[in-house]
């Protein structure tokens, strides 16, 4: 296990969101994981949030896994989901906001507008395929240009998505843009779980992005 792959992933109880099969991948690949999320006597939408010790969770930790969804779940999981990244900062815990598409399509302008309003906070912005392209209209920008552009107006670090019928990840940096195309076939969350494994062992620049991208491919480890 890797003393630095070290993740918080506060998510919905149920398991099922875009953020939870991150980390279910990521725990595979050796990290250790902490989940926050509502008491079995509690409903996830008004949970006692007030309970959540942020600073104390967050402290020493190498990542924070959120899901762009948990915002809509009701006010005690939205309301946690923004101190979360607040107190993230605090700590210099990196945000990882994964943005996929609500049940609810009607919700996707308030979805994402809550993500802007925080995304300086965020370290890595990653879109699922669907999410993507959805963004990418409703900005009215072009999907190869949409990860470039949301990179430089919102100074996120790392923008990426991950196409898992091409085993395209395509990635915009500070030093630049890639697209890589890995050997092995894996799901979105497989990828991105092996993309920060390989962020968490290397320095940031352009080739050890580049190593991080296409980490699946150089440790031999494929999941489903």
């Amino acid at each position: 296990m890797s003393n630095h792959f070290s993740i918080v992933n506060f998510r919905h109880p149920d398991s099922l969101d875009a953020g939870s099969l991150v980390s279910k991948s990521a725990i595979e690949a050796g990290a250790k994981v902490d989940v926050i999320t509502s008491q079995k006597d509690e409903t996830f939408s008004d949970f006692n949030y007030g309970n959540v010790d942020w600073r104390n969770i967050l402290q020493h930790k190498h990542w924070l896994i959120l899901s762009s969804t948990t915002v809509l779940e009701g006010n005690s999981p939205s309301s946690a989901w923004g101190a979360s990244m607040i107190f993230g900062e605090l700590e210099g815990t990196k945000t990882v906001m994964i943005v996929d598409m609500p049940k609810d399509n009607d919700k996707i302008t308030e979805m994402w507008g809550q993500i802007v309003t925080r995304i300086r906070q965020i370290h890595i912005l990653f879109f699922t395929k669907e999410a993507l392209n959805i963004i990418s209209a409703l900005e009215n920008i072009s999907t190869s240009s949409l990860l470039s552009d949301i990179r430089i107006k919102g100074l996120v670090p790392i923008v990426c998505s991950y196409d898992e019928i091409s085993n395209i990840a395509k990635i915009a940096h500070s030093s630049g843009e890639l697209s890589i195309q890995l050997e092995c076939q894996l799901t979105y969350y497989s990828w991105l779980a092996n993309f920060i494994f390989g962020l968490s062992s290397t320095n940031p620049n352009k080739s050890e992005i580049r190593h991080a991208a296409s980490y699946a491919d150089n440790s031999k480890i494929a999941f489903n």
